[in-house]
């Protein structure tokens, strides 16, 4: 078997860090994951560990950026995945918004990976690099939706409204999301409401993420004159 190089010997390490980290449920910080149970959860010795890093707190400070760049890659999929046959049988925008909220919302607090992230990033201003980070984390996340939110305006022919744009519409859903992710933390109960507002193909229960998701989208955004209901144009851009 070749030997792994020093830079595929310090990923294994930090995947492995990451994966104890999440094991062990949501924590603002990496310090209880220690190297010496990385190594030997990852078959490794010791000495392989220091050749990557001088000492145990070097380690620590490259698990916590490596931990908060963490994303779950399918996560835009996933949330087409839950509302595409209701886009497909030509459901309303209203419907579509709460059911692509509740797909989001009820991950949590099951979704340790996701919410020991947000964790880290909240003392991200105590270390540059880990501050780095959390802003490509967000840049990375938030480019990744502006493509759906892009298909789903289109899928129902709608435009954003001057003078916001569709990244305007992005980072406030996302700011939205993390907002009640963090609530999720703390235990905090789901809030739901039923609403009596809600037109013909609507459910009436809502989670109040959904309601204040469907405000931003339907505040910042306006029917398009030139645009046509294209459900086609639902698809999943490449993350």
């Amino acid at each position: 078997m070749a030997r792994r190089t020093l830079d595929e010997t310090r990923k294994l390490l930090l995947d492995t860090g990451i994966e104890l980290l999440h094991q062990r449920g949501v924590s603002v910080s990496v310090t209880h994951i220690r190297l010496t149970e990385v190594v030997a959860e990852a078959g490794l010795t010791t000495g392989a560990a220091y050749r990557c890093w001088e000492n145990q707190g070097a380690y620590h400070r490259d698990l916590a950026v490596a931990a908060v760049l963490w994303r779950d890659r399918g996560s835009v999929s996933d949330t087409v995945e839950a509302v595409e046959g209701l886009l497909a049988d030509g459901a309303p925008m209203a419907e579509v918004l709460r059911v692509a909220a509740d797909a989001n919302l009820y991950s949590f607090p099951e979704d340790i990976p996701f919410l020991t992230t947000i964790a880290l990033r909240t003392c991200a201003p105590a270390d540059p690099a880990v501050a780095a980070a959390g802003r490509e984390h967000l840049h990375s996340a938030v480019d990744a939706f502006e493509g759906l939110w892009a298909s789903l305006l289109a899928a129902y022919g709608r435009r954003v409204a001057a003078p916001y744009t569709l990244r305007d519409v992005t980072v406030a859903l996302a700011a939205l999301s993390e907002g009640f992710s963090l609530q999720a933390i703390t235990g905090e109960p789901k809030a739901r409401v039923t609403r009596t507002d809600v037109a013909d193909g609507v459910k009436d229960d809502w989670s109040l993420f959904a309601c204040a998701a469907e405000a931003i989208v339907m505040r910042l955004t306006e029917p398009d004159p030139d645009g046509r209901p294209d459900p086609a144009a639902w698809d999943a851009p490449a993350e």
